[in-house]
Protein backbone atom coordinates (compact mmCIF):
# COMPACT_ATOMS: atom_id res chain seq x y z
CA UNK A 1 0.00 0.00 0.00
CA UNK A 2 1.49 3.40 -0.97
CA UNK A 3 2.45 5.64 1.92
CA UNK A 4 0.48 8.89 2.10
CA UNK A 5 2.73 11.87 1.57
CA UNK A 6 2.72 14.66 4.12
CA UNK A 7 3.50 17.46 1.64
CA UNK A 8 4.09 20.01 4.39
CA UNK A 9 6.61 17.73 6.12
CA UNK A 10 8.39 17.03 2.85
CA UNK A 11 8.55 20.75 1.99
CA UNK A 12 9.88 21.65 5.43
CA UNK A 13 12.50 18.91 5.23
CA UNK A 14 13.50 20.09 1.78
CA UNK A 15 13.92 23.64 3.07
CA UNK A 16 16.21 22.43 5.84
CA UNK A 17 18.34 20.39 3.43
CA UNK A 18 18.49 23.26 0.93
CA UNK A 19 19.89 25.50 3.63
CA UNK A 20 22.45 22.87 4.69
CA UNK A 21 23.48 22.14 1.10
CA UNK A 22 23.21 25.68 -0.30
CA UNK A 23 26.93 26.11 -1.14
CA UNK A 24 26.99 22.88 -3.14
CA UNK A 25 23.56 23.45 -4.65
CA UNK A 26 24.82 26.42 -6.65
CA UNK A 27 25.42 25.39 -10.25
CA UNK A 28 28.44 27.64 -10.65
CA UNK A 29 30.38 26.68 -7.53
CA UNK A 30 29.78 22.96 -7.08
CA UNK A 31 32.43 20.38 -6.52
CA UNK A 32 32.19 17.76 -9.27
CA UNK A 33 33.44 14.92 -7.13
CA UNK A 34 30.89 15.63 -4.41
CA UNK A 35 28.14 15.80 -7.04
CA UNK A 36 28.74 12.28 -8.28
CA UNK A 37 29.24 11.13 -4.72
CA UNK A 38 25.49 11.59 -4.40
CA UNK A 39 25.05 8.82 -6.97
CA UNK A 40 26.44 6.27 -4.57
CA UNK A 41 26.22 2.73 -5.97
CA UNK A 42 28.54 -0.23 -5.95
CA UNK A 43 29.58 -2.19 -9.04
CA UNK A 44 26.38 -4.25 -8.93
CA UNK A 45 24.23 -1.14 -8.86
CA UNK A 46 23.22 -1.65 -5.22
CA UNK A 47 23.09 1.56 -3.25
CA UNK A 48 25.37 1.99 -0.26
CA UNK A 49 24.51 3.69 3.01
CA UNK A 50 25.77 7.29 3.03
CA UNK A 51 28.13 8.60 5.66
CA UNK A 52 25.61 11.31 6.58
CA UNK A 53 21.98 10.92 5.62
CA UNK A 54 20.37 14.27 4.68
CA UNK A 55 16.96 12.59 4.28
CA UNK A 56 16.13 10.81 7.57
CA UNK A 57 12.58 9.68 8.31
CA UNK A 58 11.45 9.87 4.64
CA UNK A 59 10.43 6.85 2.59
CA UNK A 60 11.20 6.44 -1.11
CA UNK A 61 8.02 8.19 -2.31
CA UNK A 62 8.63 11.13 -0.02
CA UNK A 63 12.25 11.39 -1.18
CA UNK A 64 11.07 11.43 -4.80
CA UNK A 65 8.56 14.17 -3.94
CA UNK A 66 11.33 16.18 -2.28
CA UNK A 67 13.56 15.61 -5.32
CA UNK A 68 10.82 16.81 -7.65
CA UNK A 69 10.36 19.93 -5.53
CA UNK A 70 14.09 20.71 -5.53
CA UNK A 71 14.30 20.08 -9.28
CA UNK A 72 11.48 22.56 -9.91
CA UNK A 73 13.48 25.19 -8.01
CA UNK A 74 16.68 24.52 -9.96
CA UNK A 75 18.38 22.98 -6.91
CA UNK A 76 19.73 20.07 -8.88
CA UNK A 77 22.35 18.98 -6.32
CA UNK A 78 19.69 18.73 -3.62
CA UNK A 79 17.40 16.86 -6.01
CA UNK A 80 20.20 14.38 -6.81
CA UNK A 81 20.61 13.67 -3.13
CA UNK A 82 16.88 13.07 -2.69
CA UNK A 83 16.55 10.77 -5.71
CA UNK A 84 19.63 8.82 -4.66
CA UNK A 85 18.18 8.36 -1.20
CA UNK A 86 14.93 7.08 -2.72
CA UNK A 87 16.93 4.42 -4.57
CA UNK A 88 18.52 3.28 -1.33
CA UNK A 89 15.02 2.31 -0.24
CA UNK A 90 13.69 1.09 -3.56
CA UNK A 91 15.97 0.27 -6.50
CA UNK A 92 12.94 -0.20 -8.74
CA UNK A 93 11.72 3.37 -8.31
CA UNK A 94 11.90 4.40 -11.97
CA UNK A 95 10.97 8.01 -11.15
CA UNK A 96 14.13 8.31 -9.04
CA UNK A 97 16.34 6.91 -11.82
CA UNK A 98 14.81 9.30 -14.33
CA UNK A 99 15.09 12.17 -11.86
CA UNK A 100 18.81 11.56 -11.39
CA UNK A 101 19.46 11.55 -15.13
CA UNK A 102 17.41 14.71 -15.68
CA UNK A 103 19.34 16.45 -12.91
CA UNK A 104 22.65 15.53 -14.53
CA UNK A 105 21.39 16.84 -17.87
CA UNK A 106 20.35 20.10 -16.24
CA UNK A 107 23.80 20.36 -14.65
CA UNK A 108 25.44 19.97 -18.08
CA UNK A 109 26.97 16.61 -17.12
CA UNK A 110 25.83 14.92 -20.31
CA UNK A 111 28.27 12.00 -20.41
CA UNK A 112 27.55 11.17 -16.79
CA UNK A 113 23.86 11.35 -17.64
CA UNK A 114 24.37 8.83 -20.45
CA UNK A 115 26.17 6.50 -18.02
CA UNK A 116 23.30 6.60 -15.55
CA UNK A 117 20.70 6.31 -18.29
CA UNK A 118 22.42 3.11 -19.38
CA UNK A 119 22.19 1.77 -15.83
CA UNK A 120 18.52 2.70 -15.74
CA UNK A 121 17.94 0.97 -19.09
CA UNK A 122 19.45 -2.22 -17.66
CA UNK A 123 16.61 -2.16 -15.14
CA UNK A 124 13.87 -0.59 -17.31
CA UNK A 125 14.62 -1.57 -20.93
CA UNK A 126 11.09 -0.75 -22.09
CA UNK A 127 10.88 2.71 -20.50
CA UNK A 128 10.23 5.43 -23.08
CA UNK A 129 11.20 8.10 -20.55
CA UNK A 130 14.58 6.52 -19.86
CA UNK A 131 15.21 6.15 -23.59
CA UNK A 132 14.34 9.83 -24.02
CA UNK A 133 16.71 10.80 -21.20
CA UNK A 134 19.58 8.97 -22.88
CA UNK A 135 18.70 10.41 -26.29
CA UNK A 136 18.57 13.96 -24.97
CA UNK A 137 21.87 13.58 -23.09
CA UNK A 138 23.56 12.20 -26.21
CA UNK A 139 22.20 15.02 -28.37
CA UNK A 140 23.27 17.73 -25.93
CA UNK A 141 26.71 16.13 -25.73
CA UNK A 142 27.06 16.51 -29.51
CA UNK A 143 25.98 13.10 -30.80
CA UNK A 144 22.72 14.33 -32.27
CA UNK A 145 22.28 11.48 -34.76
CA UNK A 146 22.48 8.73 -32.15
CA UNK A 147 20.49 10.78 -29.68
CA UNK A 148 17.66 11.15 -32.18
CA UNK A 149 17.66 7.40 -32.75
CA UNK A 150 16.91 6.85 -29.05
CA UNK A 151 14.32 9.62 -29.05
CA UNK A 152 12.60 8.26 -32.15
CA UNK A 153 12.51 4.85 -30.48
CA UNK A 154 10.91 6.41 -27.40
CA UNK A 155 8.28 8.17 -29.53
CA UNK A 156 7.38 4.91 -31.26
CA UNK A 157 6.52 3.25 -27.94
CA UNK A 158 2.96 3.19 -26.64
CA UNK A 159 1.64 5.84 -24.24
CA UNK A 160 4.40 8.31 -25.01
CA UNK A 161 4.67 10.94 -22.28
CA UNK A 162 4.86 14.70 -22.62
CA UNK A 163 8.48 14.52 -21.49
CA UNK A 164 9.43 12.30 -24.45
CA UNK A 165 7.98 14.78 -26.95
CA UNK A 166 9.60 17.71 -25.16
CA UNK A 167 12.99 15.96 -25.14
CA UNK A 168 12.68 15.23 -28.85
CA UNK A 169 11.83 18.85 -29.53
CA UNK A 170 14.78 20.05 -27.46
CA UNK A 171 17.12 17.80 -29.41
CA UNK A 172 15.72 19.00 -32.75
CA UNK A 173 16.54 22.57 -31.75
CA UNK A 174 20.20 21.55 -31.83
CA UNK A 175 20.04 20.80 -35.56
CA UNK A 176 19.94 23.47 -38.30
CA UNK A 177 16.57 24.42 -39.81
CA UNK A 178 14.60 22.16 -37.45
CA UNK A 179 12.84 24.80 -35.34
CA UNK A 180 9.45 24.10 -36.92
CA UNK A 181 9.73 20.35 -36.29
CA UNK A 182 10.81 21.08 -32.74
CA UNK A 183 7.81 23.39 -32.31
CA UNK A 184 5.47 20.59 -33.40
CA UNK A 185 7.01 18.24 -30.82
CA UNK A 186 6.54 20.86 -28.11
CA UNK A 187 2.91 21.37 -29.13
CA UNK A 188 2.38 17.61 -28.86
CA UNK A 189 3.92 17.63 -25.39
CA UNK A 190 1.67 20.48 -24.25
CA UNK A 191 -1.35 18.73 -25.77
CA UNK A 192 -0.63 15.73 -23.53
CA UNK A 193 -0.11 17.86 -20.38
CA UNK A 194 -1.80 21.23 -21.02
CA UNK A 195 -1.83 22.32 -17.36
CA UNK A 196 1.77 21.38 -16.52
CA UNK A 197 3.61 24.66 -15.96
CA UNK A 198 6.87 22.83 -15.26
CA UNK A 199 6.69 21.32 -18.76
CA UNK A 200 6.32 24.81 -20.23
CA UNK A 201 9.32 25.91 -18.16
CA UNK A 202 11.52 23.11 -19.53
CA UNK A 203 10.46 23.83 -23.11
CA UNK A 204 11.21 27.52 -22.54
CA UNK A 205 14.67 26.67 -21.19
CA UNK A 206 15.32 24.81 -24.45
CA UNK A 207 14.13 27.80 -26.46
CA UNK A 208 16.38 30.13 -24.46
CA UNK A 209 19.34 27.84 -25.12
CA UNK A 210 18.53 28.03 -28.84
CA UNK A 211 18.28 31.85 -28.58
CA UNK A 212 14.62 31.77 -29.58
CA UNK A 213 13.85 34.22 -26.81
CA UNK A 214 10.41 35.30 -27.97
CA UNK A 215 9.05 31.76 -27.92
CA UNK A 216 10.63 31.18 -24.51
CA UNK A 217 9.14 34.40 -23.12
CA UNK A 218 5.60 33.49 -24.18
CA UNK A 219 5.75 30.06 -22.53
CA UNK A 220 7.36 31.43 -19.38
CA UNK A 221 4.71 34.11 -18.99
CA UNK A 222 2.09 31.36 -19.13
CA UNK A 223 4.04 29.27 -16.61
CA UNK A 224 4.41 32.28 -14.30
CA UNK A 225 0.64 32.54 -13.98
CA UNK A 226 0.74 29.13 -12.26
CA UNK A 227 4.05 29.59 -10.41
CA UNK A 228 4.55 33.33 -10.05
CA UNK A 229 7.22 33.04 -7.34
CA UNK A 230 9.17 30.12 -8.76
CA UNK A 231 12.79 31.33 -8.98
CA UNK A 232 13.61 29.24 -12.05
CA UNK A 233 10.66 30.66 -13.99
CA UNK A 234 11.66 34.19 -12.98
CA UNK A 235 15.31 33.62 -13.86
CA UNK A 236 14.55 32.29 -17.32
CA UNK A 237 12.08 35.10 -17.93
CA UNK A 238 15.00 37.40 -17.19
CA UNK A 239 17.12 35.50 -19.70
CA UNK A 240 14.39 35.80 -22.34
CA UNK A 241 14.02 39.55 -21.92
CA UNK A 242 17.79 40.02 -21.76
CA UNK A 243 18.12 38.09 -25.01
CA UNK A 244 15.48 40.36 -26.54
CA UNK A 245 17.48 43.41 -25.46
CA UNK A 246 14.97 44.51 -22.82
CA UNK A 247 17.48 44.87 -20.01
CA UNK A 248 15.34 46.84 -17.55
CA UNK A 249 12.63 44.17 -17.59
CA UNK A 250 15.28 41.43 -17.35
CA UNK A 251 16.78 43.16 -14.31
CA UNK A 252 13.40 43.13 -12.59
CA UNK A 253 12.94 39.40 -13.14
CA UNK A 254 16.45 38.60 -11.95
CA UNK A 255 15.82 40.62 -8.78
CA UNK A 256 12.57 38.75 -8.16
CA UNK A 257 14.34 35.40 -8.69
CA UNK A 258 16.92 36.35 -6.06
CA UNK A 259 14.19 37.48 -3.65
CA UNK A 260 12.50 34.10 -4.09
CA UNK A 261 15.72 32.10 -3.70
CA UNK A 262 18.51 33.86 -1.86
CA UNK A 263 21.26 31.41 -2.85
CA UNK A 264 20.55 31.72 -6.60
CA UNK A 265 24.03 32.78 -7.71
CA UNK A 266 23.28 32.39 -11.42
CA UNK A 267 20.55 35.00 -11.06
CA UNK A 268 22.94 37.29 -9.17
CA UNK A 269 25.51 37.01 -11.97
CA UNK A 270 22.85 37.62 -14.59
CA UNK A 271 21.55 40.64 -12.67
CA UNK A 272 24.99 42.28 -12.66
CA UNK A 273 25.35 41.54 -16.37
CA UNK A 274 21.94 43.01 -17.23
CA UNK A 275 22.59 46.10 -15.12
CA UNK A 276 25.80 46.77 -17.08
CA UNK A 277 24.06 46.31 -20.42
CA UNK A 278 21.63 48.48 -22.30
CA UNK A 279 22.02 52.02 -23.67
CA UNK A 280 23.68 53.39 -20.52
CA UNK A 281 25.73 50.31 -19.72
CA UNK A 282 28.98 51.97 -20.75
CA UNK A 283 28.38 54.75 -18.16
CA UNK A 284 27.85 52.17 -15.42
CA UNK A 285 31.00 50.31 -16.42
CA UNK A 286 33.03 53.51 -16.48
CA UNK A 287 31.67 54.54 -13.07
CA UNK A 288 32.66 51.17 -11.64
CA UNK A 289 36.18 51.46 -13.06
CA UNK A 290 36.65 54.91 -11.54
CA UNK A 291 35.55 53.61 -8.14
Amino acid sequence: MPVALDRHAVTERLREVCIRMAPSANLTTMNKNSRFGKLDFDKKGVSQEPVADPWPNLDDEQCIAAGDEAYSLGKYEVALSAYSRALRYNRDASAAWIGQVRCLISLGEYREAVTWANRALDRFPASANVLACKGLALALDGDIRQGMEYLDGAVEMRATSAFVWAARGESLLLTPNSAENAHRCFLKAIEIAPDDWSLMLRIAIAYNRAKLYGKARDLLQTASRHAERNPLVLYHLGQSFEGLGQYAIATGYYQRAIESRGDFNEAKTALRRAQLSGPFGWLKRAWRMER
